[in-house]
């Protein structure tokens, strides 16, 4: 019999909710199937390891990532609202804990470097449009250099506080600009 895709959702959004909330060391399946209000036992019938579920939650993140990005993007005009709207995703705190943990993950799993990989696909339009509406050639090597950024902005604004977005759209408005016109001094 097929598991239920109601009860894996659940499991899922818990892993997410938990892993936003304590990061990786929180991760544990005893907390994850707390938080979905059901006994360990059953969430180990959807996800009998916890690499299973790690994987389900990554490919989560990722769409989860790419739909807020891409929504952000879709209603800003402009090269200013597109900066900010990025900067408010970048900034989001318990996006960035799921994605650091994911990332660590990422180093012993091979699944979850595959969602990553999916994610800077994702990325990569959206991240093009940005380039484009700043001037600059959305090369593979200015693709790439926009996602790095991007996550170390995420990190920065994780580690002071959670949730600083005008230093987000300070920081990636100068990435922007030193793209732009290298000659440019600091921020």
């Amino acid at each position: 019999m097929p598991a239920r895709p109601d009860r894996r959702r659940a499991i899922i959004d818990a892993a997410l909710e938990v892993i936003g909330e304590s990061g990786p060391g929180g991760f544990t399946q005893p907390r994850v199937a707390a938080r979905a209000g059901m006994r360990q036992s059953h969430l180990t019938y959807y996800f009998p390891t916890r690499d299973d579920l790690l994987v389900a939650v990554a490919d989560e993140a990722v769409r989860r990532r790419v739909a807020a990005l891409t929504a952000a993007q879709d209603g800003a005009d402009g090269l200013d609202e597109q900066i900010a709207a990025a900067a408010r995703v970048f900034a989001s705190p318990e996006q960035t804990r799921v994605l650091l943990a994911l990332a660590q993950a990422a180093d012993r799993n091979e699944a979850v470097r595959a969602s990553f990989a999916a994610l800077a696909a994702g990325v990569a339009p959206i991240a093009a449009g940005l380039l484009a509406a700043a001037g600059a050639e959305a090369d593979p090597a200015a693709l790439a250099l926009l996602q790095a950024t991007s996550t170390g902005i995420a990190v920065l604004a994780l580690t002071r506080g959670g949730g600083d977005t005008a230093t987000a759209e300070q920081l990636l408005r100068a990435f922007l600009d030193r793209l732009t016109d290298p000659g440019r001094g600091s921020p």
